[in-house]
């Protein structure tokens, strides 16, 4: 279903598949073969380790851990604030057959980087992208960010459109209100050593925004992605954090003319719709998905569904019908 709302970009429902379900047969659904089980996800990042090129890249802020998979066009993923590249590795897998696919570690993510994270500021986040970019030889690139991710994204949009034809982000802002509680956890999680594993409830705040979002045919994955989410060093956090509770990014949105890809968990507690209708409003050439049932985390929950949709955005096929498609019966 498709909304177009008067002078302003397309929103629509798009059905996101999250497992296999019984239907009734009809004569269309009958030919078709079934709905292949779900992935195991531990199996997945084992063949991304296997897979791909890790590297490193001495940039002038910190030692950038880096992974490429995959050939063809780049595709550079920017991960969410608390994420480790396991926990896109099944979608990364699926971009790999189509995409050169990039994704790198933040500032602060390794104890051995170097980075000086009170020195760091948010624009260079989107300076050492850049720089990675230049160190790998790339011209044009395909972006793509997650929550946090899609602010880095956004800043390099206006700071350089030629050199990205087109963006997919996810559960993505341009500002975020934290009240004066939220500041102060922040001021004092600065100072607290260790993985955010030992963040007091952490694990009953992330039950409450996402645990719904992983039916029971998945939920092997809760615990990998409590494991995973729990890796992210307590001060790395809280610098990503207090960079967000400082950052604006809504005067430049008018200004971004790149064809860009919003899609939106409908479910989503972390970053809620408000967020993805102020973007959808402000973005010149933005198109707007809405994915029912979905959460903040479909890098977990729907990982070859958002795959797909990602590729099939930005390399859409020719009018005369991809290459797998099945050609219409004769006389149809």
């Amino acid at each position: 279903m498709i909304e177009v709302r008067p002078h302003a970009p397309q929103t629509r429902s798009e059905p996101v598949p999250e497992s296999p379900a019984p239907v009734a047969e009809s004569p269309e659904s009958s030919s078709r073969p079934p709905c292949p089980a779900p992935a195991d996800f531990r199996a997945e990042v084992a063949t991304y380790d296997r897979m791909a090129e890790h590297a490193i890249w001495e940039g002038p802020r910190y030692r950038m851990h880096y992974r490429v998979l995959g050939q063809g066009p780049p595709l550079i993923l920017v991960p969410g604030i608390a994420a480790t590249y396991r926990g896109y590795a099944l979608m990364l897998n699926r971009l790999a057959s189509q995409f050169r696919t990039v994704i790198f570690d933040y500032p602060g993510d390794h104890p051995d980087d170097g980075a000086k994270l009170g020195r760091i500021t948010h624009d260079h986040i989107v300076d050492d992208l850049f720089g990675l970019i230049e160190h790998l030889n790339i011209g044009r690139a395909f972006l793509t960010g997650l929550s946090f991710g899609s602010t880095v994204v956004f800043r390099a949009l206006h700071r350089e459109p030629r050199r990205f034809p087109k963006a997919v982000v996810q559960g993505a802002f341009a500002h975020r209100r934290f009240s004066r509680a939220e500041r102060m956890a922040l001021s004092l999680g600065r100072h607290l050593p260790g993985q955010s594993s030992r963040l007091p409830w952490r694990e009953q705040i992330l039950a409450y925004n996402s645990k719904s979002h992983f039916p029971s045919i998945i939920e092997d994955r809760w615990p990998y992605y409590l494991e995973q989410n729990g890796l992210t060093p307590i001060a790395a956090l809280a610098h990503r954090l207090d960079l967000v509770t400082r950052l604006d990014l809504r005067p430049i949105l008018p200004e971004i003319r790149n064809p860009v890809l919003l899609l939106q968990g409908n479910e989503d507690r972390i970053v809620v719709r408000r967020y993805f209708d102020e973007l959808n409003a402000a973005l010149p050439a933005a198109e707007g998905v809405i994915m029912p049932l979905v959460g903040h985390q479909p890098h977990y929950t729907h990982a070859e569904a958002l795959a797909q949709v990602t590729a099939d955005w930005l390399l859409p096929c020719a009018p005369e019908g991809c290459p797998n498609e099945p050609k219409p019966a004769a006389g149809t």
